[in-house]
């Protein structure tokens, strides 16, 4: 899967499926995305009009990806800053095949090592507590 030395849009791109099923709280993602100058009006409003939350969700992903490596990062900032990411239940029969699964697409663990820079952008809306990566 991904590992720390990809840019921010190869991860997106890379681990879109897990992303789509993973992320909650979307409005809180669009605002944040929407405050930093990523999405326009006009795209929060498109998105929020999809049928569902994946929907949604494919909609930020296409969109953030759209704009490059520097909307890409702020996206994934933004997901370790608010922590909106979720870790589903395994639909596995044993153990040693859900940890094996578990470690190959453990998006916690990725997004946590990823070297994001101190930004003074970020206003003190944003959750600011330090992570390690385990």
């Amino acid at each position: 899967m991904a590992c720390a030395k990809q840019s921010a849009k190869d991860y997106i791109t890379n681990a879109r499926v897990h992303l789509v099923g993973e992320l909650r709280s979307l409005s809180v993602i669009l605002e944040n995305l929407y405050q930093q100058g990523v999405l326009t009006d006009e795209e929060v409003r498109q998105i929020k009009a999809e049928k569902d939350d994946y929907d949604r969700t494919r909609a930020i992903l296409d969109s953030v990806s759209r704009k490059g490596e520097a909307a890409c990062y702020k996206l994934l900032r933004t997901i370790y800053l608010t922590r909106t990411l979720e870790r589903p239940a395994p639909l596995f029969k044993n153990i040693h095949e859900a940890s094996t699964e578990a470690k190959r697409f453990d998006l916690h663990h990725w997004i946590s090592c990823f070297p994001f820079k101190e930004d003074t952008e970020m206003g003190p809306n944003y959750i600011q507590e330090p992570r390690s990566c385990h």
